[in-house]
């Protein structure tokens, strides 16, 4: 097996490197996205995209190390989400950072916000720096079937890549790979990393006309309005001349109080973004369910082939609460590694695609129907369209034409 993955490797990159408009084996810039081989039966991940690390950001008010091996540590918190992670690092040859976002000497000198999902991605972009890619994740973020590569989802044709989440179509902002170019091969700041700074930096904007019940609202929920600012970071970063059209979002925006009004907000960045879904050295949003992870609960913890990690595992211990997980127990961290023999599945828990694309469905139609209505708009309707800026809504940047 380790021979054929070497062999196909090899393969791999010649492939790669005598595409049409390659400048490298491991930075290719193609039309078309790389296919990466599929995991079989728990062997190698070839490097084809460099070193990946995982970052898990964590804080010493709601975490506590209870041991250290192989720099991979359980923690109080999330303890099952971790556990399968921890399990799963074992097998390949990625890198984790457990980074304390109130301690990390790095992270305390060149993040100073006070907000911890803010922090968060400051820090990220803080050690984006030393590695060429980096999969950031939740802590309630758990890995449900090994035999998966990171680099399945790795598109090298972008420095971000974001999922939609599936039961609000919202761009989760929890979960995402990222990557840096070396400054040996650019001149200008990479992308990512000032992409992630300034998300960071949304902290420290706060809008006047914003009533005081969802100033409220923000301070008791800090996740939420992060998401709500996450969302119009993409929009304005991806289309920076769509002047109007962030308008109209931004109006909806500030309108909101709720959750229902929220989603309004939601649907307008949807629809401005249309269908783009790569927007190339930059940007690229992955369709609902086609991530690495989606929320274990659409499908009750059931799982197939294709599914990598589920999100939404915050308990400490297997059958807490009246919680079914996927797992009968936890992992034993000495038989992790290149084998299946630490993973204890429920004997329903493994399913086939067809029952989790049914499943899929039936919660898609139920997503649906159950939409806000007050979120089913359509901004060009329910907003200006050229009433606000006529005569020069298409007068563009220069950074636009070049």
């Amino acid at each position: 097996l380790f021979r054929s993955v070497q062999n196909g490797d090899a393969v791999i990159r010649k492939s790669i490197t005598d595409h049409p408009g390659s400048t490298s084996a491991d930075q290719p810039t193609t039309k078309f996205r790389f296919k990466y081989p599929q995991r079989i039966s728990m062997g190698e991940c070839p490097p084809l995209f460099g070193n990946i690390t995982v970052l898990v950001a964590v804080t010493d008010r709601s975490y506590e190390t209870e041991h250290d091996a192989l720099k991979n540590s359980i923690c109080r918190h999330y303890r099952v989400a971790q556990e399968t992670l921890e399990c799963y690092l074992r097998s390949v040859n990625y890198n984790l950072l457990l980074v304390d976002l109130d301690s990390d000497k790095r992270v305390m000198k060149e993040c100073k916000h006070d907000q911890v999902f803010f922090k968060k991605h400051c820090a990220a972009s803080v050690y984006l720096e030393d590695t060429d890619w980096m999969l950031v994740l939740d802590a309630d973020t758990g890995v449900v079937n090994p035999n998966h590569c990171i680099e399945e989802w790795i598109d090298p044709r972008v420095d971000l890549i974001f999922y939609e989440r599936f039961l609000n179509w919202e761009i989760a902002s929890g979960n995402y790979l990222c990557h840096v170019l070396n400054a040996q091969q650019v001149k200008n700041t990479p992308f990512a990393r000032n992409f992630l700074r300034k998300w960071a930096d949304w902290q420290y904007t706060q809008p006047s006309n914003w009533n005081g019940a969802i100033t409220v609202f923000c301070r008791l929920a800090v996740h939420a309005c992060t998401r709500e600012y996450f969302q119009m970071h993409i929009l304005q970063t991806v289309l920076p001349d769509a002047k109007q059209e962030i308008r109209n979002c931004d109006a909806i925006w500030h309108r909101g109080t709720d959750y229902d009004t929220y989603m309004a907000f939601v649907t307008c960045v949807k629809i401005y973004l249309g269908a783009t879904r790569v927007w190339p050295g930059k940007i690229r949003i992955l369709r609902r369910a086609h991530g690495w992870v989606r929320d274990g609960y659409l499908t009750a913890e059931r799982w197939s082939d294709r599914d990598f990690m589920l999100h939404g595992w915050k308990l400490q211990k297997i059958g807490e609460a009246g919680w079914e997980s996927p797992f009968t127990d936890v992992m034993n961290a000495e038989e992790c590694g290149q084998n299946f023999d630490a993973w204890h599945w429920r004997n329903t828990s493994h399913v086939s695609d067809e029952k989790i694309k049914k499943m899929l469905s039936e919660f898609e139609y139920h997503a649906a129907r159950n939409y806000p209505k007050v979120a089913k708009l359509i901004p060009y309707l329910n907003e200006p369209d050229i009433a606000e800026c006529f005569p020069s809504c298409d007068d563009y940047s220069m950074s636009q034409l070049e």
